[in-house]
């Protein structure tokens, strides 16, 4: 049995998961979550490492779409235009409609898409339950919801154990010397 939880890779940011290497995977399109996988919880600010990751993933071509639970849709779509996305608004992750509705906007498949985000239970278990490929990136942030601060205490043996298990490292996607600051 499949386990829907599990990541098919881990990275410490989302501007450490290598491009090159996702193209090699046969990957055409990415999927990302908001708070606290491409900006700090609750923030519309981008950091210049995210900026420039996704520029060096348009620049290859790879479609973008953010997909987001977030209830405030003029946060997310100012933040969808500065990085020139698409979006998925109120999303339902980790049910997979806001999945396949993403799939739809980019054009794309399941086989071809990988879905980035730094929540075990909306973000890896949606994409793995829409049969995409799951990045899971660490939040940038310390602060976020109460309830996802409650799930964290869950995730984080989790997070400990693939780590044990040698996921971070598969396939050479992510980049150990990309800075977290």
């Amino acid at each position: 049995m499949r386990n829907f939880a599990k990541p098919t890779f881990l990275a410490d940011s989302v501007w450490a998961v290598k491009l090159d290497a996702l193209v090699r995977l046969g990957i055409r399109a990415i999927i990302l979550d908001l708070d606290n996988t491409i900006v700090d919880w609750n923030q519309s600010w981008l950091r210049p490492q995210v900026r420039e990751w996704v520029s060096a993933a348009q620049e290859r071509g790879l479609g973008l779409c953010l997909v987001s639970n977030a209830l405030r849709s003029g946060r997310v779509r100012q933040i969808a235009s500065q990085l020139g996305a698409l979006v998925v608004l109120r999303a339902g992750k980790p049910f997979p409609g806001g999945f396949r509705r993403a799939l739809e906007a980019l054009g794309a498949n399941a086989r071809s898409t990988c879905a980035i985000g730094d929540q075990v239970f909306t973000d890896v278990v949606g994409a793995n339950w829409s049969g995409i490929t799951s990045i899971l990136v660490e939040p940038l942030s310390p602060r976020e919801s109460p309830h996802t601060r409650l799930i964290r205490l869950i995730e984080r043996p989790l997070r400990r154990r693939w780590m044990r298990q040698g996921v971070k490292t598969a396939a050479g996607l992510t980049d150990p010397m990309a800075a977290r600051k």
